[in-house]
């Protein structure tokens, strides 16, 4: 079973978690590390890495961060420099689609691979915007 980790700015991740268990019920095997205003950037890097380290089980990790080149995402990517052994997707943007998809495709025991371009999949497809919809029906 693929782990999970979520890392955001402010509380961000732990409000999706808290959402997606709603509509899918409690989860195992993930995480949220939140970046709060004074937080140490350095612990928080030490932090990413402790984690990627304990929810590797063997099938990978896939880390889910806020933004793109923010200091979530970039602190991610410097550790990963740091970890050997482990196999992990680094996943920018994260929204609640791509986590229902994530876990529902551990669920049913999808690679880390596929996994991951199937979230990136329901990532860029699932913005729509109401009346673009309408007209297509």
């Amino acid at each position: 079973m693929q782990g999970i980790l979520i890392v955001t700015h402010g509380k961000m991740a732990e409000g999706l978690m808290d959402s997606l268990e709603l509509i899918m019920g409690a989860q195992s095997n993930y995480r949220t590390l939140s970046l709060c205003h004074g937080d140490n950037i350095n612990l928080f890097a030490e932090q990413i890495q402790e984690e990627i380290k304990a929810l590797d089980t063997g099938s990978g990790v896939i880390v889910f961060a806020d933004l793109f080149s923010a200091s979530p995402y970039n602190q991610t990517a410097m550790g990963l420099k740091h970890l050997t052994g482990q196999k992990v997707r680094l996943i920018s943007g994260v929204n609640l689609p791509m986590l229902v998809e994530a876990f529902n495709q551990r669920m049913l025991g999808t690679s880390l691979d596929d996994m991951y371009k199937s979230v990136m999949s329901v990532g860029k497809d699932g913005i729509k915007e109401f009346f673009e919809e309408l007209e297509r029906v």
